[in-house]
């Protein structure tokens, strides 16, 4: 039991000092600067924190845009430049970002970029302290005299990625891949391998690995010549696509299937989800299972999700291990706006009642975003309004599909104007980063971000110690190093204070008194790798304070 309480008070921790606000009104900025910022899109730093990339407007007389990045620390401080660096500044236009996490707090990011008067696809790989690694304003993934649009990237497990992206080489829209090594150096065929080319268009193409140093991806594919169907091809790490020639057929139900997600299975095969209009009225949601061979492991056309009246669209799934896939959507049938969610097994039956559980409780809602927490359940996202304006709200929901937190949700942010198109990323115990666009200014939109933990609170800064007026202490850095420290953020009263350190077994390790603003020096050297509890009182008074610090090598 030792090791369970001393995660637990490893998290109390980490909710108790930090620059994160505790205030879903203020948050956190990522990048308020002149202009807008937006399309931002989030993935962990390999350290409970995040790295955020977006289109940015700062440098433009016009409406183009920039690529820039930032890192947030788990403890909420911006790891890089204030409002973040620049990924590609060049006098052209940079759209369209997509991120992965390249492993040890590094990322990569790909874009469409028009310096040679059509669109061409970008990538930059950026380390954990903000260098840009490959060659200045990107290497070209694909640079055809046509235009290549939409990338989106997943990592290929040797700390490259694996890029897909919509192409316009044959007249119509095809869709094509591109390997890019941990160097920067295209592996695959120059301007890439093509995964699908059939008659008519094929577009909006998503990506996901299959575990083995390769990947696969689906997109809507009209090569009917009547309506979209949904398809899905598999490709291997050097770049030889493994099921049928331009694709495997995973949905061709009568209208239109669209706006096609995927999310590994966990068997080097794939969950794909979709909207579908088969039934000739409006939009229901339909998932199905691919194994690793390319066979088709449920229904014919897929398990129906949610057939509720009205449309369901605008949804987000995630796989969340032995637990199944779970959707959640954008769901009309009361004629408002709301957030439903479906757990599915592996095996693709229903684990929630038949059409789904409500996840919103307001006048309306959309654009939901899911992420696991890490324990066999997810945290979903979305835009909230109870009146005229756009805020942020979040739930999370455990394997057995029970909400977690309050009814409704808890608020991400509620601060003045809009809060909009929301993305985040896991903390890596149990809670999430979140980043947004916000309008707050009233003039453009930036980005803001805010940290929920585990049990839907947030935390409370450094910042907002001092506001307090019951005696707070603070241990930083920490985990500590050679020059760490324990200090009193509001000793209003100047009295002496002593401090009393005990490790995970409760053992006094020291005891020291300080006068007044003295703060306690800490070396890591001094204390075995483990977590210490220390405990301050106020000579003469009753005032006391207490918090926990980590030693690791």
């Amino acid at each position: 039991m030792k090791p369970i309480r001393i995660y637990l008070l490893l998290l109390m921790y980490n909710s108790a000092f930090c620059q994160w606000s505790s205030s879903s009104s203020i948050n956190t900025p990522v990048a308020v600067v002149s202009k807008s910022q937006g399309n931002a899109h989030t993935v962990t730093d390999t350290k409970n924190g995040a790295i955020i990339a977006w289109d940015d407007n700062r440098n433009s007389a016009s409406n183009s845009t920039d690529i820039y990045a930032q890192r947030i620390k788990s403890n909420g401080y911006e790891k890089w430049n204030t409002n973040g660096i620049a990924v590609c500044s060049n006098n052209f236009t940079q759209k369209s970002v997509s991120i992965i996490d390249a492993g040890a707090g590094s990322a990569i990011i790909t874009w469409e970029d028009n310096r040679a008067g059509n669109y061409d696809i970008y990538a930059q790989k950026i380390d954990s302290s903000g260098n840009i690694l490959w060659a200045i304003d990107g290497v070209g993934i694909c640079t055809k005299s046509t235009n290549q649009k939409n990338p989106k990237i997943i990592s290929d497990n040797a700390g490259g990625g694996i890029i897909v992206w919509e192409d316009s080489v044959n007249f119509y829209w095809d869709v094509y891949a591109q390997r890019i090594s941990s160097s920067g150096i295209t592996i695959w065929t120059t301007g890439g391998v093509g995964i699908c080319t059939a008659p008519n268009a094929q577009i909006n193409p998503k990506i996901d690995i299959d575990g083995l140093g390769g990947a696969i991806i689906t997109w809507q594919d009209k090569r009917n010549n009547v309506d979209y169907d949904v398809y899905t091809q598999r490709i291997n790490s050097t770049g030889a696509v493994l099921w049928n020639t331009n694709g495997l057929l995973v949905c061709n139900s009568m209208n239109s299937q669209t706006n096609a997600r995927i999310e590994p299975d966990g068997s080097n095969g794939a969950l794909i989800g979709w909207v579908d209009k088969r039934n000739g009225t409006d939009y229901d949601i339909y998932a199905q299972h691919i194994n690793s061979t390319g066979s088709v492991q449920w229904a014919t056309n897929g398990v129906a999700v949610c057939t509720a009246v009205g449309n369901q669209s605008a949804f987000d799934m995630k796989y969340l291990g032995s637990t199944g896939v779970l959707l959640a959507w954008k769901d009309g049938r009361t004629n408002t706006n709301s957030i439903y969610s479906q757990l599915v097994s592996l095996t693709g039956i229903i684990q929630l009642p038949t059409d789904g559980i409500l996840i919103s409780n307001s006048i309306k809602a959309i654009n939901p975003n899911v992420v696991s927490d890490g324990t066999g359940g997810a945290i979903i996202a979305w835009q909230d309004s109870t009146g005229i304006s756009w805020n942020i709200k979040s739930q999370k929901i455990n394997s057995a599909g029970t909400l977690q937190w309050p009814s409704g949700g808890v608020y991400v942010s509620n601060a003045t104007d809009d809060q909009v198109n929301v993305s985040q990323v896991t903390d890596g115990n149990g809670g999430a980063i979140f980043v947004w666009e916000d309008y707050r200014s009233g003039s453009d939109y930036d980005l803001y971000a805010h940290h929920l933990y585990f049990d839907g609170m947030s935390a409370v800064g450094i910042n907002e110690l001092s506001k307090s007026n019951e005696l707070q202490s603070l241990c930083y850095p920490n985990p500590i190093t050679t020059n760490s420290r324990i200090k009193l953020a509001n000793n209003l009263s100047n009295k002496d204070w002593e401090v009393n350190i005990y490790d995970a077994y409760g053992h006094l390790v020291q005891f020291q008194k300080f006068k007044n603003n003295d703060v306690c020096s800490l070396n890591k050297d001094d204390y075995p790798v483990g977590i210490y509890f220390y405990f301050i009182n106020l000579g003469g008074e009753s005032g006391s304070s207490k918090g926990t610090f980590i030693s690791v090598k």
